[in-house]
């Protein structure tokens, strides 16, 4: 256990230097139209066809379908090739199904202007897409490494503007340094960190590594106040051997946390990518255990019509943990295997139509 823990420490502190866990390099620089290095809308607003501007969103009217949500599971901190741990979640960006102003029904299935219904079938009451949104969403990527050291954030980004899905602003105190063919985002993506260390009355043991997160951290994301978050967050806490239910209880703290901010934040919960790292032969079943827990119904229970949960399956993206294309140590993916991860995600979002 010694030799595990200082392998931990020592892979999870090159993450906190900066270090790039799949070998890209930086790149400072930024789109046209962002600011504090998150992408922001440079038109106009859903419904409208201004160069830019948000599509397939519909005008909405001052009640629109807001959609009750379904959710997914969080992140994951994978290991690196030489054994140490590292982290990454993803926190994203979606759209919910809003009606036009004329009671049209939305792509994915929201209806009238009192609040249509969403793809999982819960109804909004006027919830965070019911009424015509001005500027950008605050979108926030969190996580652990799989957010923070890898081309994720960055080509969930890259996919939503190619889109024309450009009505967002990413947030967060850390910022990527991949270059991917794409420009870099914020995001709140933590190496090695555990979404059950996160809760207020956390009963995990004592952190061997240098940080694993903590409920102070927690509360300093969700003061950043943003209006949608897709969470990426679990993939240490299943390589520990944590329980799905002590996932999920921490999922819901999480989410009571941000709202405790933001009454009408929206979440995307992912169920997360497939990990099977040398020396966890375990790590699949218990990944495949925690996505078969995050089901619609979990995410409807936690849902209110002001603040629903939508799932995001990440998990069946078509990233493969035993590709060499797709991962170099089961865990994180390469450019390519970011890739499949940022298509699933993408679509997964622009369906619910925020922006």
């Amino acid at each position: 256990m010694s030799n595990k823990f200082t392998l931990l420490a020592s892979v999870a502190s090159a993450a906190l230097l900066g270090l790039v866990l799949d070998g890209c390099s930086s790149d400072s620089k930024h789109p046209e139209g962002s600011e504090d290095g998150g992408v922001v809308a440079s038109g106009g607003s859903a419904g409208t066809t201004s160069s830019g501007g948000g599509s397939n969103g519909g005008a909405m009217s001052s009640n629109g379908a807001a959609g009750a949500n379904s959710a997914g599971s969080v992140a994951d901190a994978g290991r690196s090739s030489s054994g140490g741990r590292s982290s990454g979640g993803v926190s994203g960006l979606g759209t919910a199904g809003g009606s036009s102003s004329s009671g049209g029904s939305s792509s994915s299935g929201g209806s009238s202007s009192s609040g249509g219904s969403s793809s999982s079938g819960g109804a909004g009451s006027g919830g965070a897409g019911g009424s015509a949104h001005t500027g950008a969403w605050k979108v926030m990527m969190l996580g652990d490494s799989i957010t923070g050291s890898t081309c994720y954030p960055e080509l969930v980004s890259k996919n939503l503007i190619a889109g024309g899905h450009t009505k967002f602003q990413f947030v967060g105190t850390q910022t990527t340094q991949q270059s991917c063919n794409a420009t870099q985002v914020r995001e709140e993506g933590h190496g090695g960190y555990g979404v059950t260390y996160l809760p207020q009355n956390s009963t995990r043991e004592t952190c061997q590594k240098p940080a694993c997160g903590s409920y102070a951290e927690l509360q300093n994301w969700a003061a950043e106040k943003p209006e949608i978050v897709l969470m990426h967050f679990g993939t240490n806490d299943v390589w520990d051997g944590q329980a799905p239910s002590d996932i999920l209880s921490a999922y819901v703290s999480v989410i009571t946390e941000f709202r405790k901010q933001n009454p009408s934040v929206v979440f995307f919960v992912s169920k997360i990518i497939k990990l099977n790292p040398s020396g966890c032969s375990s790590c699949l079943t218990n990944v495949a255990a925690l996505v078969a827990a995050v089901t619609e119904s979990w995410a409807t229970a936690h849902s209110l019509p002001s603040s629903p949960v939508f799932i995001v399956d990440d998990y069946n993206s078509g990233f493969d943990p035993d590709s060499t294309s797709d991962t170099d140590d089961g865990v994180h993916p390469t450019p390519t295997g970011a890739q499949k991860v940022a298509d699933a995600t993408a679509a997964a979002l622009t369906a619910k139509h925020y922006f």
